[in-house]
């Protein structure tokens, strides 16, 4: 009797190890979900990258470019110290995101066949209503090898031609300007007003 009873206390007592050591093979975050599956939690990852652009991005170059016309002026130096794009859905206030300058100066009476890059920016994907450049000064030379100092009466600079940014792609935005007809001389004064020919989107 005495060794039955020590025999079944024995068997309860090597059951209750055993349990205790599957267990502790289980290690931490394993778990499994109430239909024998992962963790609803388990393996979840940090958003990665498309393209090299944090996903849900794309890239956005910006360049500008003299429209072919007969000038006589040999330089226009113009400076842009700010770029800004605006997305679909944002207010007057709101939805500007800054594009990093890369050239601030342009000479666009030397780029008529060859794009010069302005800025850059990584942008959420999405649609884009507006480009505003922030130009600073402008100064030229003629033809005859005249100075002249370009008074910007307005220093802002803007376009109203939509364009989209798409996931893991480069959307890029050539900005043609007229020189012909942006560069005025009006009593004794030469004023530079920009006139953009076209927006060019590729």
């Amino acid at each position: 009797m005495k060794t039955a009873m020590m025999s079944a206390i024995g068997l309860a007592v090597l059951v209750a190890i055993a349990g205790v050591a599957g267990l502790a093979l289980v290690a931490p975050g394993a778990l499994t979900g109430p239909f024998g599956g992962a963790s609803p939690n388990a393996g979840t990852s940090s958003p990665g990258t498309v393209g090299g652009n944090p996903a849900g991005f794309g890239t956005l170059a910006v360049s500008v470019q003299d429209a072919p016309a007969s000038v006589n002026w040999t330089h226009v130096w113009v400076t842009f110290s700010r770029i800004q794009v605006h997305e679909a859905n944002g207010t007057n206030e709101s939805g500007w995101f800054n594009v990093t300058t890369t050239s601030g100066t342009v000479d666009l009476a030397a780029v008529h066949n060859v794009a010069q890059l302005l800025g850059t920016a990584t942008l959420p994907a999405g649609m884009y209503t507006q480009i505003r450049l922030v130009a600073t000064s402008a100064q030229g030379v003629m033809e005859n090898g005249t100075k002249v100092n370009f008074t910007v009466p307005s220093d802002v600079l803007k376009t109203d031609d939509p364009f989209n940014v798409t996931v893991g792609h480069l959307t890029s935005i050539t900005l043609e300007i007229d020189l012909s007809r942006s560069i005025v001389h009006a009593d004794d004064k030469w004023l530079f007003l920009p006139v953009f020919a076209a927006v060019h989107e590729s």
